[in-house]
């Protein structure tokens, strides 16, 4: 009977301190995995410090290259350009704005051999709206193996928020929206046939443009000149070929002159300062020179209804609307010194603030680091102080279903 007893006592003991060294091994784990955390977050705060490295995964990668649409938003379409404040005077062009369209009908394409047949494209001048928020920008294609030139006209928002001639200066063809708005025939290719589109002028209140097409071959010069017109209020392109039909069908009545027997061809002037919603025309013949005035001529935005004006150019009044881009001189070596001072001040302050800042994301990091080191030995310091948690549950409930039954009960010191 001491025997048993005995043996029971033991047994207890050996259980009671099989318990006390589980608590001890749990208090040795809560103890690693709190230095995990820690060395985890120690880890994290020292990345943060460094600059961003351009070794990502790939859901970083494919977040950060997500395309963005030019065509919308703040308009930052180009990067700034950096000019180092200490750089030696080097002669800069200056540019102002000044009417596109003037004098009326003088807008052609300014077109450079060397540059069109190298590069295969030329972009023209830009014509600006009365209120400068877009810019119509006609293309030019060139086309070697044909000798074909082709060409389309896109509209181009402006930037907003600063001096107009930032805007027209800082605009960008990959902001250009599409489709064109003029676009040239592209069925049609015999060898040397050029098509080009030349933007004329804006009406006065912004909501249509006027442009031209002309159509010819290299070898032979230009054949005709069709009027065209785009309203941004139905974004809609309307091609007006009846001022040509009326031309003729007048000559041939009044003085007996089939001007399709001579080389003739029309000028688009712009619109009529009187009458908004018509444009005037002036009709010339090539067969002197200079060249005959066949008369000066309105046709209305829709082209159903075209009258003669004037046999001369002096009694009819053109409004000009749009704005272009021109060099205006070069800034002087005493401006661009004290713009280069400024420069140099303005730098010192960005660096200074750049410097300001860094320390003060950095304090702020470590802040936050300590106060997540703090946080992780506060937790598990609680879970040591709990023998109840989750796990040890688990464990004692292990033991308890492998624990000997006897006769005498459980035993003494085991719930």
């Amino acid at each position: 009977m001491m025997r048993k007893k005995f043996f029971v006592l033991f047994l207890a003991g050996f259980i009671s301190s099989c318990f006390l060294s589980c608590y001890a091994v749990n208090n040795r784990e809560w103890d690693y995995r709190s230095k995990v955390y820690q060395n985890d977050a120690k880890t994290k705060y020292k990345k943060k410090l460094f600059p961003e490295s351009g070794y990502m995964t790939m859901e970083q990668y494919n977040k950060k290259s997500v395309a963005k649409d030019k065509s919308v938003g703040s308009g930052e379409f180009v990067p700034k350009r950096v000019t180092e404040s200490g750089m030696v005077y080097v002669p800069q062009p200056k540019y102002k704005l000044v009417r596109y369209n003037n004098p009326p009908g003088s807008a052609e394409l300014n077109l450079h051999d060397n540059i069109l047949h190298i590069k295969r494209q030329e972009l023209g001048t830009g014509l600006v709206s009365p209120d400068v928020t877009r810019m119509i920008l006609p293309i030019v294609y060139y086309y070697p193996k044909t000798k074909t030139t082709q060409c389309e006209v896109y509209i181009i928002p402006l930037r907003k928020g600063q001096p107009d001639l930032e805007k027209v200066m800082h605009a960008n063809i990959a902001a250009r929206i599409q489709p064109p708005i003029f676009s040239t025939d592209k069925t049609q290719v015999e060898y040397a046939l050029f098509r080009t589109i030349t933007p004329v002028d804006f009406s006065a209140d912004g909501t249509k443009v006027l442009a031209k097409e002309k159509l010819g071959s290299g070898e032979d010069g230009i054949w005709k000149t069709e009027i065209l017109i785009y309203d941004f209020n139905t974004n809609k392109t309307t091609k007006l070929p009846d001022i040509r039909e009326a031309v003729r069908y007048y000559w041939l009545n009044t003085k007996n002159l089939d001007v399709k027997e001579i080389r003739w061809d029309l000028y688009p002037l712009g619109f009529d300062i009187n009458s908004p919603d018509r444009i005037l025309i002036s009709a010339y013949a090539y067969a002197g020179n200079p060249p005959i005035n066949l008369g000066i001529w309105s046709m209305d935005i829709n082209g159903e209804q075209v009258r003669m004006e004037s046999l001369s150019s002096k009694n009819v009044s053109v409004s000009v609307n749009g704005f272009k881009l021109v060099q205006d001189g070069y800034i002087s070596p005493e401006s661009a010194k004290a713009e280069a001072n400024l420069a140099a001040a303005y730098e010192k302050a960005e660096k200074k603030a750049a410097k300001k800042a860094e320390k003060a994301r950095k304090k702020k990091l470590k802040k936050e680091y300590k106060e997540e080191v703090k946080e992780i030995k506060q937790n598990y310091k609680e879970l040591k102080k709990d023998p109840e948690n989750e796990e040890d549950k688990t464990k004692k409930a292990k033991i308890k279903k492998h624990l000997p039954y006897y006769k005498y009960g459980k035993p003494t010191g085991y719930d």
